[in-house]
């Protein structure tokens, strides 16, 4: 099942609208046959969105991200979950190995 929120633009702007709360979020860029769907390139989870998306801006995990997707989640377990149903699901070239 897809992300519940998003996208937002990966910028300082659009990272603010996003809670510091535990969740799970990727990282994506605009397919190039059509800018209205997305190539999910990074998918992880935190205990806290806002700081760890904001880290990403920083030191961006993959190249070419523009746009991010984020839910959030009360329980590690939960996140922990959700990270590998997403990760399955998409397949993201930022996650080579997961832990």
């Amino acid at each position: 099942m897809p992300f519940q929120f998003g996208p937002w633009d990966f910028t300082q702007a659009g990272i603010n609208r996003v809670g510091e709360m535990g969740g799970v979020y990727g990282l994506a860029r605009p397919t190039l046959a059509n800018r209205a769907r997305f190539t999910i390139l990074y998918v992880g989870k935190t205990g806290n969105l806002r700081a760890r998306l904001r880290e990403h801006l920083n030191i961006p995990p993959a190249s070419g991200i523009t746009h991010f997707f984020a839910e959030a989640h009360g329980t590690d377990a939960v996140r922990t979950q959700r990270e590998v149903s997403l990760i399955q699901e998409f397949q993201p070239v930022g996650n080579t190995l997961h832990k």
